[in-house]
């Protein structure tokens, strides 16, 4: 099942599924129109609560019943607009350096500065902030005077149960299901940034910069997350292409390490990028985003975030 948002005539985000090619259940109206009250799909909606375990089987419920009965509740994807599946989490934390092949091309990068990158023996993360989440069809924007723009395609997990030292035995179980991140970055000062070994904070997370959908697959479509094809193709031609196998740390133990922090439903991490980032090009000017671009991340099972690209 995919669920994620939408806006219908220019609302607020709703609770959405997607049952088929080209189509969206508006999930509360539906409910409404079935008499039910949904207290889990008319709120919640923001900051993905309602995508754990008991919103699925609702969601689903009510997604069967709308297509069979409820017409004015299903919707021509063109008319409306795609929203993020998680417009505002709580948290939202991005691995770094998780995949071998990537963490090998940054080796390379950093031994030409004079400096040495080890293979961390833990899970590394920087935070992404919700006020950079833009959905699937809006427009990457760069920010006037920033240059350097990076591409990062990564899969992203969703959080649907609260979890608190959950272990790695037990990490998928708390898992709601997938979606996609293209984790863009301003690398002139993500460099300065590192260099003075503080958080990729400003770098990271100009507005526009995660953008993110678009829906979830939900996890028990997605048996084993450490099969998946992903690639992240510019203007048509293909910049990174990979296999989650490749991870460093797999899901269940990025789920498993962060959750001592204390997840809550709808929070999301993603989980690294592979090799191909336009910084580690032999001509990396030539491959970093520009106005007019545009930016297909696919994954399998999930399916395609596309994005333009345009001044701020």
């Amino acid at each position: 099942m995919k669920l994620g948002t939408i806006s219908v005539a220019g609302g607020p985000w709703r609770a959405a599924a997607f049952p088929a090619e080209g189509r969206a259940t508006d999930l509360a109206a539906a409910a409404a129109a079935l008499g039910m009250t949904v207290p889990g799909l008319s709120s919640g909606v923001e900051d993905g609560s309602w995508l754990g375990a008991e919103g699925q089987a609702l969601a689903r419920r009510v997604g069967e019943a709308a297509e069979a009965r409820i017409a004015s509740a299903v919707h021509d994807l063109a008319s409306v607009r795609l929203g993020p599946p998680v417009p505002r989490p709580r948290s939202f934390i991005a691995a770094g350096r998780n995949y071998a092949d990537h963490l090998r091309e940054g080796q390379r990068i950093w031994a030409e500065r004079g400096r040495k990158i080890e293979k961390a023996e833990h899970p590394t993360a920087f935070v992404k902030l919700a006020s950079a989440i833009i959905p699937h069809g809006e427009a990457i924007r760069i920010p006037r005077g920033v240059d350097c723009v990076d591409y990062e395609i990564e899969l992203v997990v969703v959080i649907g149960s609260p979890a608190f030292e959950v272990p790695r035995a037990r990490a998928l179980d708390v898992v709601a299901g997938y979606t996609i991140c293209n984790d863009v970055g301003a690398r002139r000062i993500q460099r300065v940034e590192m260099e003075h070994q503080i958080g990729l904070t400003l770098s990271k997370n100009f507005p526009s910069f995660a953008p993110l959908g678009p829906w979830m697959t939900t996890a028990d479509e997605i048996r084993d997350p450490q099969v998946l094809d992903i690639r992240m193709a510019v203007n048509g031609e293909t910049r990174q292409h990979a296999n989650t196998s490749d991870m460093i740390f797999g899901i269940a133990e990025l789920v498993s390490y962060w959750s001592r922090v204390g997840l809550s439903p709808g929070d999301m991490i993603t989980t690294g990028t592979p090799s191909g980032v336009a910084l580690a090009r032999p001509e990396p000017e030539r491959f970093y985003l520009k106005p007019g671009d545009v930016a297909e991340a696919t994954i399998e099972r999930i399916g395609t975030l596309r994005n333009k690209v345009a001044d701020a």
